[in-house]
C-alpha cells in the first residue's frame, strides 16, 4: 500500500509543477510606440520642361515604414497642397505652374504617421508674350 501513496503524491506534485508554470501573472510586453521620423528627401530638383514643373527626389532606401511623400507648392504666402495623401513615388509633375517664383515642398511620411522635415527646391517661370502683328 505504501507504493500506491508514494505514486499518488508524485503525479500530484508533477499536477502543480505543470499548473504553476501556467499563471496569467505574467507581465505583458508593451512595445513602444514608433516616434521617429522617416529620413528626409534627397536630391531634390525641379525642373521647367515644356510648361511642365517637373519635381525629383531620390528614393528612400532607409526606411522599411515608409508611407510615401506629401507634396505642396508655395507663392506669396499661398500654400497649395499637390499631393495630400503620402504616395510612394520619386517625382510629381506639376502640370500647372504658376508665373513667378515658387517654392516645392516635398516631405517623408512613415505608417505611423510621423513626418521628416520639409525639403524645398525652387523654380521661377518667367511671363512671356507674343507681340502681335497687324498686317497692312
Amino acid at each position: 500500500m505504501a507504493s500506491k501513496k508514494t505514486i499518488a503524491m508524485t503525479l500530484i506534485l508533477g499536477l502543480m509543477v505543470v499548473a504553476s508554470g501556467c499563471s496569467d501573472s505574467n507581465t505583458p510586453i508593451t512595445v513602444a510606440p514608433d516616434t521617429a521620423p522617416p529620413a528626409l528627401p534627397s536630391n531634390l530638383e525641379v525642373a521647367f520642361e515644356g510648361g511642365v514643373a517637373v519635381v525629383s527626389w531620390a528614393p528612400n532606401t532607409v526606411d522599411g515604414d515608409l508611407a510615401g511623400y506629401v507634396v505642396t507648392r508655395e507663392r506669396q504666402g499661398e500654400t497649395q497642397i499637390l499631393v495630400a495623401t503620402p504616395t510612394l513615388m520619386t517625382s510629381y509633375e506639376d502640370a500647372t505652374p504658376v508665373v513667378g517664383s515658387s517654392a516645392y515642398n516635398v516631405y517623408a511620411v512613415d505608417t505611423s504617421g510621423n513626418q521628416s522635415a520639409v525639403v524645398t527646391a525652387y523654380l521661377m517661370v518667367a511671363a512671356t508674350h507674343v507681340d502681335d502683328v497687324l498686317a497692312d
